[in-house]
């Protein structure tokens, strides 16, 4: 770091403190804030210091009459904020101490004023960010005692709940009463607060936030200077209230100008981002040369025509806040952008960054820190990992959590394996339980909730890290309470807590463990006053690991309990683990019986029915069995010593799909349709899936597309709207805008909550009317991808797609059904022609294959009885998808079997050669553009080659389409060759696949935890070994069908131009993989 010119955009506050050191008396502090505007006022006057680039959108066809303020302009104007607001506020003085006033504002130039006003008047700022619930708000206040608030027109609504005696008034327009000269607004004489604004905590872990205090020190005292003339300025898209005053402050010290994109002025969108930077750079003569931003803003840039040749213009690129996908980053820097990641807190201030000499140095990730452990220090903690320290020495700390006076950030970092002091964030150390199934949730929240449900309790510890599902060490607070009084008290509450929680987060009444308070020592906790997690579970193990292996809470007597009691005990069991009933003739899944469910059942009747038995039910008995009747047919068999009979065998399967088949392609009553309309608004089913939000991706940058509706189950617009977007960016590609409710229907993407197997489709009046009107294009791409299932189970999917059909043709809709190859992948056909296949047998033997032959069969009936005879058009189109692979980013699905089994390199330490495995997997994002290009005929068309005119039968076919890769190479073997060669971190061996599987299964029962990959094991040992459950069998590695792909070439270009797949790809596969899924 040394050969390399620091600025004020990159100076941390260590470095800073290094070179005051260095400069002595030559490079003084201003010390206050409003010390700080004073000098720059008198040094510079007329040097530009703050800006909202308030460029001319539709929304606001006006630009701000003041677009830039000098430093001349803050003071003179800040006075006369003070003064007006001392109209509202009485000044501080001995008899009114300095106190705290509430500010909520949209970022702009009145947020800035009002803060410099409050100061000058001897007032700290809570800045109140706007997506501050009322609760939030009032116990902020609460906490720092705050009589007053000012608010803004904008966000006044915010405050109509308020409680108590709060002051409440609106922000003032200062510039209707600027003076002319600074010399006549008097410098106010009242002490200045010690804490220059309090910001505070998101809430998330806690449930509401918390207030932290900034100090005049560490906003402006400790920040370094720069004098030089000509600093450049900077461009922040960060509003004020969520950590813009830092950056603000940090030009300040040098004297250099700061600009902000106007927050309320136009929303946030790449596009606009550009529109404001150019308006920067035309309305001031200091170029705007240093960007702020966050991972999502430059994700969106990264996007968007001109982003990236803007972002080129720029002498630095700061992100941070959040960690950047690491292929977007690569992607800037690789487009020769100075990328520099800046981590810091409100804590401790700027801690890192990556400032480094960006020529020859592209570890951009790798943030760079100084080699003086009286600063910061990084200690190493399990798995290779360190956290990083701040020192007594740290210049600037809120807060100290060690008697040392050091600050613990439970940050993580990893080392660069080769370059010193370089380190790239890695996680939290007090964040998540993640269960064995890579599922996570923050167990904090969960835990306050139930310990303040009842005085019962004195501390609750949720368990479950590497375990199929969590528990709760309940610790009671008096000995004279009993283990059943305390379960009895806080079962309903936690009922009702998992009501609304995530699934896997679902904690049952079996595995709550009762701490008995006599001879307990407290649970030993932080300076926050949290529980030390790890020390929490090594003191109880003993007491976790027993609520893995205990017994049900029913009355009865499993060990004489009779056959025709077995049905009410297994019934109990659900009851117990769901905390609601089932019935027990209908279909487990549809009745919201989950996987970690089914766990949690299958555990109790093993331990309670079969505790000394070598029997042992299978992993998916609940789904396989899919009611609770035929699970208890199942049971007494075994008690009886008889072989288990399956109910659910070859022929009542085939008779299944061909009944539900024939049920769902009835079209009774609607009309025939003549014509199909060919619409630029498209309806998408399955965006939060793999490749339903690579297809939304698509359609929200093609131009041709006016609209996109999706349609998704979600309790409100809005978390459907949150859930999409999350999608999106998990898989590498720009959210969704902001959610506002005012413009839900104003926007190219509108997500709506729906139950698509109900008859109207779950939608509200308002909402099917939007669908109705608007329709034109439906693509049906929304399935549940458990191979775990039962043909019943996924009769609510069937329900759907004849719901979307009959949406079509009352639309005039053309409707395309994602369906897959498993659904034709047992024909004895080869090639397997591109069309409907009206034999069972030819789909594979699982539920979701056969599902997807009988939706099949019902799109086929659709456009028989649907469509007009004399027609060309089809109303429904099948696609059937073959195996998808990772997008250009790497990212794939991480429950899918080919991550998973590259996954166990970091179990076994190998993996297995296949040698006829041919690795034909269709990148994602090839996929997506296939299945528009045959959504929207004529735009990917290949010249027509025959000049014949369709049959009758030809214009009633349905039409049919294969996308997957023909390509018959990379083999397996080459694909492992390439990551081996590319993976000198974690090197492993090829052995062959019966070894592996011996030395998986070996390592797998050894360890205390589950790895996601134990839930396939017994697939792969059928595969590779011949052996299922203990019972050796003959097996084959069949050979993957062929797949005619005329059409699909002749209607998809990019199928036509599919590649192999490359090393490239692969090797980002297998470091996703790494970095995704446990080891």
């Amino acid at each position: 770091m040394a050969t390399v010119n620091q600025t004020y955009f990159t100076c941390t506050l260590g470095e800073a403190a290094r070179l005051k050191c260095q400069a002595g008396d030559s490079m003084p502090s201003c010390q206050t804030v409003m010390e700080l505007i004073v000098q720059q006022a008198w040094d510079n006057p007329q040097s530009p210091a703050l800006g909202f680039a308030t460029f001319k959108n539709k929304a606001s066809m006006t630009e701000s009459p003041h677009p830039v303020l000098s430093f001349q302009d803050l003071f003179r104007l800040s006075g006369c904020a003070a003064q007006t607001l001392s109209d509202h506020l009485v000044p501080t003085n001995k008899t009114n101490p300095a106190t705290t006033v509430g500010l909520l504002c949209t970022s702009s130039v009145d947020f800035v004023l009002t803060w410099l006003g409050l100061m000058r008047l001897g007032y700290s700022a809570l800045l109140l960010a706007p997506q501050l619930e009322p609760p939030a708000i009032q116990h902020l206040c609460k906490t720092l005692q705050v009589n007053d608030i000012i608010v803004d027109e904008i966000h006044h609504h915010k405050l109509d709940n308020i409680r108590g005696d709060i002051n409440i008034f609106r922000v003032p327009r200062y510039q209707d009463h600027a003076p002319s000269a600074v010399s006549t607004v008097p410098r106010p004489s009242c002490k200045v607060p010690e804490v220059a604004y309090y910001c505070h905590t998101s809430g998330t872990s806690s449930g509401l936030p918390k207030p932290i205090p900034q100090t005049q020190f560490g906003v402006a005292g400790a920040l370094p200077r720069f004098p030089k003339d000509g600093q450049p300025a900077t461009f922040s898209t960060t509003p004020l209230y969520h950590g813009g005053f830092p950056d603000c402050l940090r030009a300040w010290t040098s004297g250099a100008m700061i600009w902000f994109f106007p927050e309320g002025h136009a929303p946030i969108t790449g596009a606009n981002i550009l529109k404001a930077i150019t308006y920067a750079r035309a309305k001031s003569s200091v170029p705007a040369k240093y960007f702020s931003s966050v991972p999502y803003i430059l994700q969106m840039l990264a996007e968007e025509d001109g982003g990236i040749q803007v972002l080129q213009s720029m002498d630095l690129v700061g992100v941070g806040g959040a960690a950047l996908p690491p292929a977007v980053g690569d992607k800037l820097v690789n487009s020769g952008i100075n990328l520099v990641s800046r981590m810091g807190s409100a804590e401790c201030g700027f801690l890192m960054s990556s400032h480094r000499d960006y020529e020859k140095d592209k570890d951009w990730q790798y943030l760079r820190v100084l080699n003086d452990l009286k600063l910061l220090s990084f200690e190493p903690q399990e798995n290779g990992l360190s956290e990083l320290v701040a020192k007594p020495g740290w210049p600037f700390k809120v807060k100290t959590n060690r008697d040392d006076g050091s600050y613990a950030t439970s940050d993580l970092f990893e080392p660069h394996p080769s370059k010193p002091n370089a380190w790239r964030y890695h996680s939290r150390a007090d964040a998540q339980i993640t269960l064995a199934n890579g599922k996570k949730f923050d167990p904090s929240p969960m835990e306050g909730s139930i310990l303040a449900s009842t005085t019962l309790l004195q501390d609750v510890l949720i368990f479950g890290s590497g375990k199929d599902y969590s528990g709760a060490l309940l610790f009671l607070s008096s000995s004279e309470t009993s283990e059943t009084e305390l379960i009895d008290a806080v079962w309903p509450h936690i009922q009702h807590m998992n009501t609304e929680s995530q699934g896997h987060a679902r904690i049952t009444k079996t595995m709550l463990v009762v701490i008995p308070k006599q001879g307990e020592k407290p649970l030993e906790k932080s300076s926050k006053g949290t529980i030390l997690r790890r020390q929490a579970e090594e003191r109880y193990t003993h007491e976790i690991e027993s609520a893995y292996q205990g017994k049900g809470s029913s009355g009865l007597d499993f060990k004489q309990i009779s056959d025709e009691e077995l049905q009410t005990a297994v019934l109990d069991f659900f009851s117990q683990v769901l905390g609601r009933a089932v019935e027990p003739d209908q279909d487990l899944y549809r009745q919201g019986v989950d996987s970690i469910a089914c766990i949690q059942v299958r555990k109790l009747i093993e331990t309670n029915f079969l505790p000394q038995s070598t029997v042992r039910l299978p992993m998916n008995i609940i789904y396989d069995q899919g009611t609770v009747t035929a699970l208890v047919e199942y049971l007494r068999r075994i008690r009886k010593g008889e072989t288990p009979w399956d109910g659910h065998e070859g022929d009542d399967q085939l008779t299944s799909m061909r009944q539900l088949a024939q049920n769902y392609s009835t079209f009774g009553g609607m009309k025939p349709v003549s014509q199909v309309k060919q619409g630029d608004v498209v309806v998408l089913t399955g965006a939060t899936g793999f490749l339903g939000s690579h297809i939304l991706h698509l359609l929200q940058n093609d131009p041709k597309i006016r609209k996109v509706f999706c349609l998704l189950r979600a309790e409100s617009s809005r978390a459907a709207y949150e859930r999409v977007s999350k999608a999106l960016i998990q898989r590498n590609m720009p959210g969704l805008e902001q959610f506002n409710d005012a413009e839900w229907d104003q926007r190219k993407v509108i997500c709506l909550p729906c139950d698509l197997s109900s008859d109207d489709l779950g939608l509200s009046g308002e909402h099917r009317r939007h669908v109705f009107n608007e329709g034109a294009t439906i693509i049906h791409s929304a399935w549940a991808v458990n191979f775990s299932l039962r043909l019943n189970s996924f009769e609510d999917q069937i329900a759907g797609t004849r719901n979307l059909i009959n949406l079509a043709a009352e639309t005039r809709s053309r409707f395309i059904f994602a369906s897959s190859t498993a659904a034709v992948i047992s024909s004895p056909s080869t090639p397997i022609p591109e069309k409907i296949y009206e034999d069972p047998t030819d789909a594979s033997p699982m539920g979701y294959s056969q599902s997807k032959w009988v939706a099949e069969q019902v799109c086929d009936a659709a456009n028989k009885h649907l469509m007009d005879a004399n027609s060309t058009d089809h109303l429904t189109t099948i696609i059937r998808i073959g195996q998808l692979c990772s997008n250009d980013a790497g990212i794939w699905n991480a429950s899918e079997a080919y991550p998973l089994l590259l996954s166990t390199a970091k179990v076994v330490g190998c993996l297995p050669d296949i040698p006829d495995e041919v690795v034909n997997w269709l990148p994602v994002e090839a996929a997506a553009q296939s299945v528009l290009e045959i959504a929207f005929p004529n735009r990917a068309k290949a010249p027509e080659t025959t000049n014949g005119k369709e049959t009758p039968e030809e214009r009633t076919r349905t039409s049919v389409y294969h996308v997957l890769n023909p390509h018959v190479t990379p083999t397996w073997s080459q694909m492992l060759q390439w990551i081996s060669k590319n993976n000198e971190e974690r090197p492993f061996e090829i052995i062959s696949a019966r070894d592996w599987v011996r030395r998986l299964e070996d390592a797998l029962g050894k360890r205390k935890d589950n790895h996601p990959s134990q839930a396939l094991l017994e697939m792969w040992k059928e595969r590779f070994y011949g052996e299922v459950d203990g019972e050796s069998r003959a097996t084959d590695v069949a050979q993957l069908p062929v797949f005619d792909l005329t059409e699909t070439q002749h209607a998809s270009s990019a199928i036509r131009n599919v590649q192999p797949l490359d090393c490239e790809r692969m090797v980002k596969t297998w470091r996703w993989v790494n970095d995704t899924i446990s080891g």
